[in-house]
C-alpha cells in the first residue's frame, strides 16, 4: 500500500511539471510575437495625414459632399457695369481752331489770263466767335502781265512787260461743315500796298524806259480748304480785287530821243475777279 501511494504521488508530480512547462512555453511564445510586431530601432510609427490633405498618388479622392436638400445655390457675383460709350462729337473737324495756322502756296489768274500771280499766305486762328473762329494773317503776291502784254509786244514795235508786288494783311472767319468734316469754308478780306513796275524797250533795245508806281489794293471774297491727307489740304479762293495806278516813266538806258506813245502803257490795273488755287498745311 505504501508503495502504490508513492507511485501515484510521483505521477501527479510529473503531470503538474508537464502542465507548468507547457504554460511557460505558451507565455514565452506570445511575448515573442508581440515583440516582432513592434517597429525596430525605437522609431515611433508615422503620423497620420492631417485632415484635408491630398491623398497619396493613385488614391481615389472621395467626391465633395452634396449640399443639404432644399439649400439654395449661392448667388453669382454681379458683373461690373460696362462703361458708357463716349459722347459722339458732331462738331466739324476742318474748322480752323484758335492758335492753329494755315500755311499755303498759291497761284492765281483771271479768266483771260491778263494777270497771273504766284504767292503765299497764312491764317492764324485767333478767337472763337459764334459758330466759327476769327483769324488774322498775311499774304504775298507777285503778279505779272500775261496775255495782254504778250499780245501788245506781238503787235507793236515795243517790248512791254510789267509786274506788281502786293504784300497784304488778311482777316478771315472760318466755319466748318458738319456734313463734311474735312472742309473749312471762310470769307476773308485783304488789304496792302501794291508796288508796280513796268519796263518798255524801244527799237529792239535802243532805248529802255522803266515806270514805277505805288498804290493801295483791296480784295475780298470766299475760300475753302479740303483736307486730303491729315493736315494737308487743297484750297481755293474766289476774289474781287481793286488795285490801280499810273506809271511814271524814266529813261533807264539807251538813246533818250527814241520815244513811244505813253497813252497806251501809262496805267496799270489789277481790278476784277480772279480765282486762286492753293496747296497748304495746317499747323500744329
Amino acid at each position: 500500500m505504501p508503495i502504490r501511494e508513492g507511485h501515484r504521488a510521483a505521477r501527479r508530480e510529473r503531470r503538474a511539471a508537464r502542465f507548468f512547462g507547457a504554460a511557460l512555453f505558451a507565455v514565452a511564445l506570445a511575448g515573442g510575437n508581440a515583440r516582432a510586431q513592434e517597429p525596430t530601432g525605437g522609431e515611433p510609427p508615422p503620423p497620420l495625414p492631417p485632415a484635408g490633405a491630398s491623398a497619396a498618388p493613385g488614391a481615389v479622392e472621395p467626391p465633395p459632399p452634396l449640399p443639404p436638400p432644399g439649400a439654395a445655390p449661392a448667388p453669382a457675383e454681379a458683373a461690373p457695369p460696362s462703361p458708357a460709350p463716349p459722347p459722339v462729337d458732331d462738331k466739324p473737324t476742318g474748322e480752323l481752331k484758335p492758335m492753329h495756322v494755315d500755311l499755303r502756296a498759291t497761284i492765281n489768274a483771271d479768266i483771260l489770263l491778263a494777270y497771273i500771280g504766284l504767292g503765299a499766305s497764312a491764317d492764324l486762328g485767333l478767337v472763337p466767335a459764334g459758330p466759327g473762329t476769327l483769324a488774322v494773317g498775311a499774304g504775298f503776291e507777285y503778279d505779272f502781265c500775261g496775255s495782254v502784254c504778250w499780245l501788245f509786244s506781238a503787235l507793236t514795235p515795243l517790248d512791254f512787260s510789267h509786274r506788281q508786288i502786293w504784300p497784304q494783311a488778311r482777316a478771315s472767319y472760318h466755319l466748318g461743315v458738319k456734313s463734311a468734316k474735312n472742309l473749312d469754308v471762310y470769307p476773308f478780306v485783304g488789304v496792302g500796298p501794291v508796288f508796280a513796275r513796268s519796263q518798255i524797250s524801244v527799237d529792239n533795245g535802243a532805248a529802255r524806259y522803266v515806270g514805277t508806281d505805288t498804290s493801295i489794293g483791296v480784295n475780298f471774297g470766299g475760300g475753302i480748304n479740303f483736307f486730303i491727307a491729315g493736315p494737308v489740304f487743297l484750297g481755293g479762293e474766289a476774289r474781287i480785287r481793286y488795285a490801280a495806278g499810273d506809271y511814271e516813266y524814266k529813261l533807264e538806258s539807251g538813246d533818250g530821243s527814241r520815244t513811244f506813245d505813253r497813252g497806251s502803257v501809262d496805267t496799270w490795273s489789277l481790278t476784277g475777279v480772279d480765282v486762286l488755287v492753293a496747296l497748304g498745311v495746317r499747323l500744329p
